[in-house]
């Protein structure tokens, strides 16, 4: 099943092999049409998209997608990889009426990778390729593999994949406030700081993972979480794209978004769900943040206040914080939106 909708100058496209319950509807994203593609050596079965027996490699190549005019693009995925199998996604853009070769967006297995890729056309850093100049089309390549060793078993089940498309010259507007939910959630409360001195400053994005776990009744150590995500090509353990993957694999269900304001992510929000938000700013940019300055953090957003005095406050659950105690924040709607860079991971309940 393909579904795609297109909401200012921002493109979603997901194709749902699962026909699981939880899998039917995406909230954002509407129902377009099927689009079975150029599948070799694959089978969609109740569960999700899977190899044929005794094949150990299957490829699934999409028909050509038309989106609005876009310059960023950014995977994710739900999928169970077992033993020495693997899932390697790749894109092709159509940018002035050429093809573009294939862009490695990640493999995820046993010990996910990132490739940082790049030609004349535009180059993938780490889990998103930016375009040189804008493209209107694009296709999504699936490689399934169960390892190239025939005596070590291996296994995927793929349930769902997307495709975020944008242009990252559309400016953000600001929230209507009549457009806002209030909303409130006992998000429980970790601190990066409090972790192994080895990676305490660089592991933001899983402890977000880790809170949204527990909150649902999924209580792992933040450095086993932390692990789960980590990107062996790039060394880091933010990678958008195996976050998401990994947030599947522990027993979430997830999946990333962009959205232009907070209007958005407030309805979300409202119906209960925590968002993973990636954010950026300068000294004296997000009043009563832990830390002054940041190139880039993750927060778990929990929550919108309406203060009496202050208006609109963003409830969060920020791991920077030095401990556990201090964990919950209320930072200014207007400056976290300025330093929000609309990408969120949206936590859609337990798989």
């Amino acid at each position: 099943m393909y579904h795609y909708l297109y909401t200012y100058d921002v493109g979603r496209s997901i194709w749902v092999f699962s026909r699981s319950n939880g899998f039917a509807e995406v909230p954002s994203y509407s129902r377009h049409e099927t689009c079975p593609g150029q599948a070799q050596g694959l089978v969609n079965v109740h569960e999700g998209l899977v190899l044929k027996p005794g094949v150990r490699k299957g490829t699934l190549i999409t028909e050509d997608i038309e989106i609005p005019e876009a310059d960023w693009l950014v995977t994710w995925w739900n999928a169970d990889i077992a033993g020495n199998g693997s899932l390697a996604v790749f894109l092709q853009v159509e940018v002035a009426g050429q093809w573009s070769s294939w862009y490695p967006m990640g493999s995820w297995k046993h010990n996910p990778a990132s490739k940082i890729f790049s030609d004349e056309t535009g180059g993938v850093l780490v889990d998103t390729l930016k375009l040189a100049l804008p493209a209107h089309k694009f296709r999504l390549k699936l490689e399934l593999s169960a390892g190239t060793e025939q005596s070590i078993p291996g296994s995927v089940l793929l349930r769902r994949v997307g495709v975020i498309s944008r242009n990252s010259a559309a400016q953000h507007s600001a929230s209507k406030p009549y457009l806002l939910k209030e909303s409130a959630l006992l998000v429980p409360r970790r601190s990066q700081m409090t972790e192994d001195e080895s990676i305490k400053n660089r592991i933001c994005s899983p402890t977000c993972l880790a809170m949204s776990l527990d909150y649902f009744g999924i209580n792992l150590p933040t450095s086993f979480v932390a692990a789960s995500c980590f990107d062996t090509g790039a060394q880091i353990f933010g990678n958008w794209s195996f976050n998401v993957a990994a947030l599947w694999s522990l027993g979430l269900r997830a999946r990333l978004e962009y959205f232009l304001n907070f209007e958005f992510a407030s309805a979300e929000l409202y119906t209960g769900k925590i968002l993973i938000a990636s954010i950026r700013y300068g000294k004296g940019e997000l009043a009563g943040a832990p830390v002054q300055q940041t190139d880039g953090h993750l927060v778990a957003v929990t929550g919108l206040k309406k203060d009496k005095t202050e208006g609109y406050m963003v409830l969060v659950n920020d791991p920077a914080a030095p401990d556990v105690q201090t964990v919950q924040r209320a930072y200014p709607l207007e400056q976290f939106e300025k330093a929000w860079n609309g990408y969120v991971y949206v936590i859609e309940g337990k798989r």
